[in-house]
Formats: structure tokens, sequence, C-alpha cells
């Protein structure tokens, strides 16, 4: 019996390992066999649920949020420059509300615009939709169109009047439908409904979350060691104190910007040590000092989304949080 080698064709006793020609090794193609053998599915249900909703909308809000934060700040100051030249909350007080507010007014209005025309396109879901993996479709799970997403929204005011039970509705219907859903007929779904894995252990949410408890304590330790040494420092009542007190401070403050970042590099920090679980990317491999940075940077915008920055976890199949999902990157069990 004769088999055929993947790197220059020849063909060889099937008893070879290593081709004799190319140097090509069968052991890649058996550990191949083995990888996709390993695959496993994830069943991921059709329709998506409060959690994704949420966080999706939390996104959009933050995004829209921070860009009319910037535009009030410009048009503040050249409308009221007094704001920046002689601010106090008295003053702040007397000044004209409704021009203060002209801004976030503009943004209700570019936000249910920018709902529509996102709903209605080919992405068929705005950016906050599209980053934890849903889309907005009709009854024939087609795109909306421009005319019915506008409906879609202007609905929404239904959920509002009812002080938000009407999104509550998605957690009871079958079809995970809000009030505005329901009467506009649409339905949210999620994109991928069938995903494989190679049998990656996931770590738990509440596993995670107590490895970040412990970190914090570390951090609140070391920052009491810190006001430790400067008070010990200052008992001296030396020349050189101020300086060393200089120096102190800079080293808190590299621990504390590089104690998440560097230590996820090595697979974790001293909490997720001791809880047994690491940061890897979605091949297993350590990640990068930027990316780890990313994360940090992620896990800031996540605390903003809370709760569903964090929930998201719970109905992510890789049990992504934001900033797992910000840098694609995963934390998996290592017991």
């Amino acid at each position: 019996m004769e088999k055929g080698c993947p790197r220059c064709g020849r063909m060889l006793n099937e008893n070879v390992q290593k081709c004799p020609y190319c140097g090509y090794d069968f052991k890649e193609l058996n550990q191949l066999f083995k990888r996709y053998d390993d695959l496993k599915n994830i069943q991921i249900p059709k329709y998506a649920g409060f959690i994704k909703r949420m966080a999706a909308n939390a996104i959009d809000y933050l995004f829209l949020f921070i860009i009319f934060t910037i535009i009030e700040a410009i048009y503040l100051y050249f409308v009221m420059p007094q704001i920046f030249t002689n601010f106090s909350f008295d003053n702040l007080l007397l000044m004209d509300t409704f021009k203060i507010s002209i801004p976030y007014i503009v943004m209700i209005f570019v936000y249910f615009f920018y709902c529509v025309f996102m709903q209605s396109s080919k992405s068929m879901a705005t950016l906050g939709e599209r980053f934890v993996g849903i889309a907005v479709i009709d009854d024939l799970n087609s795109p909306l169109t421009f005319g019915l997403a506008f409906k879609r929204n202007l609905a929404r005011i239904l959920n509002v009047i009812t002080c938000g039970l009407g999104c509550l509705l998605i957690i009871v219907t079958k079809q995970k439908q809000a009030l505005n859903d329901k009467v506009t007929n649409t339905f949210v779904v999620n994109r991928v409904t069938d995903e494989n894995y190679n049998g990656i252990p996931y770590a738990h949410l509440f596993r995670r979350l107590s490895a970040f408890i412990i970190d914090v304590i570390v951090l609140v330790g070391i920052y009491v060691l810190y006001n430790y040494a400067i008070e010990y420092i200052n008992s001296f009542k030396v020349d050189y104190a101020s300086i060393l007190q200089g120096i102190l401070f800079i080293c808190l403050l590299i621990i504390l910007i590089i104690y998440f970042p560097y230590l996820d590099t090595k697979r974790g920090t001293l909490g997720k040590k001791i809880m047994k679980i690491g940061v890897t990317d979605y091949n297993e491999n350590k990640i990068s000092l930027f990316k780890s940075f990313l994360r940090l940077f992620g896990c800031i915008i996540e605390l903003a989304l809370l709760p569903f920055g964090t929930l998201l976890a719970f109905v992510t199949p890789r049990k992504q949080t934001f900033k797992d999902l910000l840098t694609k990157t995963i934390v998996v069990r290592c017991d």
C-alpha cells in the first residue's frame, strides 16, 4: 500500500513517517485529523436574548455619548465661552439649560436615524449589534426596509412608556421579541447559530470575578505598603525625603499601570494563577503586550457598560466579556 505526500505529491510506502524527498512530516497530517475529530459544536439559539441586546444598545449609546460630549464641548466653547473662562457650579445653574442640552437633544434624533439606516442596510445591525453578533430581520428572514426600520425604532417609545416592561418581554417570549418587535413583527437573531470549538475549557465568569477580586486586594495591599513607606520616610525628616517619595510614587504608578497588562502576557495575574485560569488567544497561545494593554482599555469601557458588558460571558459561546470580544482573546481554565 502507498500514500501520497501532501507537499510534493510523490507516492510513498504507507509506513513512511517523513517524506525523503521534501521532508514533510506525516505527524502534522495526523494532528490535523485529530484536531478535526476533536471539534465539537456549540449550539447557539436563533433569537438573541436580553443580555446581548442590552449590551448592543449600551455600546451604541456609549459610542454616541462620547462623540456628542466632544461636540457639546466645542459647541459651548463658541456659544457660551464663560463656562470655560469663569466656571463655577453657581454660574452653571444660572446658565440657559436649553442651550446646554441642545447637543443631547440632537443626539436623540441622530441615534434614531442611525438605528434606522444601519438596521435597513446590508449589515442589518448597528455597530453595537454587529459587535455582539446579532442582526435585525423581518418575518421573511430578510433585511428590514427603511420604512419598517423607521416604524420599529419609532415603536421603541412603547418600551419607554411601559417603564421598560416592553423590553422585559424579551425574557418571556418564545422568539425573544420586545414590545416594539411584536408591534412591527420583526426579530433579532444571532448571526451564528452553530459554532465549532476544540474542547477548550473556557473559564466561568464567577471564577474570573474571584480572580479579579484577589487582584484588587493585592493592589490595595501594595498601596497600603506605599503609604506606610511614605510615612516612614517622613519620620526621618531628611532633605532627600521628597526625592524618595517621588521615586516610590513612580514605582507605584508603574505597578498600577502594568500589573494587569504585563502579567496577562504571562497567561495571568496573581489572582488568575490562584483561580487557575489564564488569558490566551483563540489558539491558546500567549497574548502580546499590545493586546494586553488593549484588554485593559476594553476593561475600562466594559465598566462603563455595566452590567451588560460583563454579563456577555453568560451568552457568548466562549464565555467572553466585552474586552474579550474586542481583543479576540479568551480566558481558559488551567486545572
